[in-house]
C-alpha cells in the first residue's frame, strides 16, 4: 500500500546523473528539478539520447542518481535497497519500457498476470481483467504464445497490459506507440486519454497524438528540463 503524499506525488530535487563511457564521464543532468502532482498527465519529448527514458528510470528507482533526491509517494528512493524498491514499485507503479522485459519461458497471459502473483493479490478477478485488456489491445489471440512467437509491436502491447493489470496509481510509459499499426495506436491513445484525471501518467513520446492529453510538456535540454508551450 502506497502512502498518500503530502506534497507532489513525484519530486526530483537537485538531481545529477552521469554515465561513464570508457574513461570519460558524461553528464546527462545537473541540478535537475521536477515536480508532478497527483493525477497530472506529463509528456517528455525531444531528440533521442536527451535523457527522457533516464528520467523515467530514475523515478522508478531503476537508475540511481549521483546527487540529489528522488521522492515518490513521499518516500526518498535512496533509502530503499533493491528488494525494497521492487516491492515499492509493485505496490503502485506501472512501468512500460520499450524493451518490454517479458519472461521468455512464460506465455503472454502468464507474463501479464505475473505482477498479480508477485504482489500476492487475490482480492479481484485479475485473469478476467487480463482478458479484457487483451481484447482491448487486439492481443487475445496471442494470450498463450511465448514472447519469441510474437511481433515487436505485440511484445510492447503485452508489456503495456502487464503495467495496467494492477491498476497502478502511477503509470510510466516509454514510447507506447512505437512499432504499432494505426488501429493499435488509436487504442493506446484512447486508453491513455481514459486515464487522464484518474491516474498520474508520465509518457515519453514523439507522437503528437498524445500531446493534447498533456497538462505539461517538457524537453530535456542543457542538463535540465525545459517546459514547452503550444505543442499540444
Amino acid at each position: 500500500m502506497t502512502q498518500s503524499p503530502s506534497g507532489p506525488i513525484i519530486e526530483l530535487t537537485g538531481v545529477k546523473k552521469q554515465f561513464k563511457i570508457g574513461k570519460e564521464r558524461i553528464t546527462l543532468f545537473e541540478n535537475l528539478d521536477f515536480k508532478c502532482n497527483e493525477k497530472d498527465f506529463i509528456v517528455f519529448t525531444g531528440p533521442s539520447g536527451c535523457g527522457k527514458t533516464t528520467i523515467l528510470q530514475m523515478i522508478a528507482g531503476l537508475t540511481r542518481v549521483d546527487e540529489g533526491t528522488v521522492r515518490v509517494f513521499d518516500h526518498d528512493l535512496s533509502e530503499f535497497n533493491e528488494e525494497s524498491l521492487a516491492l515499492f514499485r509493485s505496490s503502485g507503479i506501472g512501468l512500460v519500457f520499450q524493451l518490454g522485459h517479458l519472461i521468455e519461458t512464460l506465455t503472454v497471459l502468464e507474463n501479464i498476470l505475473l505482477p498479480v502473483e508477485l504482489a500476492q493479490r487475490d482480492d479481484l478477478n485479475y485473469e478476467k481483467r487480463a482478458w479484457e485488456l487483451l481484447e482491448e489491445f487486439y492481443m487475445s489471440h496471442r494470450a498463450h504464445s511465448l514472447p519469441r512467437m510474437i511481433s515487436g509491436g505485440e511484445y510492447q502491447r503485452a508489456a503495456f497490459i502487464r503495467a495496467l493489470i494492477l491498476d497502478p496509481e502511477i503509470l510510466l510509459v516509454d514510447e507506447p506507440t512505437a512499432n504499432q499499426d494505426e488501429r493499435t495506436k488509436q487504442a493506446i491513445f484512447n486508453k491513455l486519454a481514459s486515464l487522464k484525471g484518474h491516474k498520474t501518467v508520465i509518457v515519453v513520446t514523439h507522437s503528437r497524438g498524445i500531446f493534447p492529453q498533456a497538462d505539461r510538456i517538457y524537453i530535456p535540454d542543457e542538463w535540465k528540463l525545459r517546459e514547452e508551450h503550444g505543442l499540444s
